[in-house]
């Protein structure tokens, strides 16, 4: 579902990704097979109780928690691929997935088209630039935001 958006990742070693990761999608196995493939560092942040493959580096996660990353590692990519559109505090997931994204990081988040012109809003207060919308079928599209340096805090 979202390897189309492996083209706007460049094809070197050393990047780091994550993706949060809910039961209503499955973006994973697509994922794991470009990130080997480019010698990228993977970081799977799962909602529910999906097994995953034993060599990725898999942690429980919620939008409620403090932060969004470990050990101080910023992203280049994140993959938001869960349910948000039910969601009352999508602010503030907005604002914690700016802060664990790299100057210049990207963030990819999967949205029912509905829901679309909503969190493309919210992005925006939360400092993210860049913004497109990327049609991916008849339900659903991804919602791309940039984080750039020198901008505000959040």
């Amino acid at each position: 579902m979202i390897s189309p958006l492996f083209a706007l990742i460049p094809n070197h070693p050393g990047i780091f990704i994550s993706i949060i990761e809910d039961e209503s999608f499955e973006c994973i196995d697509q994922l794991v097979k470009y990130t080997t493939s480019i010698e990228a560092t993977l970081h799977v942040k799962s909602l529910s109780d999906k097994k995953y493959l034993e060599c990725l580096h898999v942690e429980e996660f919620r939008f409620e928690q403090n932060r969004y990353n470990n050990h101080a590692i910023q992203y280049d990519f994140i993959f938001v691929c869960a349910n948000m559109e039910n969601r009352s505090d999508t602010l503030d997931i907005a604002n914690k997935l700016y802060r664990v994204l790299k100057n210049a990081g990207h963030v990819f988040i999967l949205s029912k088209k509905e829901s679309t012109c909503k969190l493309t809003q919210v992005l925006e207060e939360s400092n993210f630039v860049a913004l497109n919308t990327i049609d991916l079928n008849s339900q659903f599209d991804v919602v791309s935001a940039k984080k750039m340096h020198g901008w505000m805090r959040v």
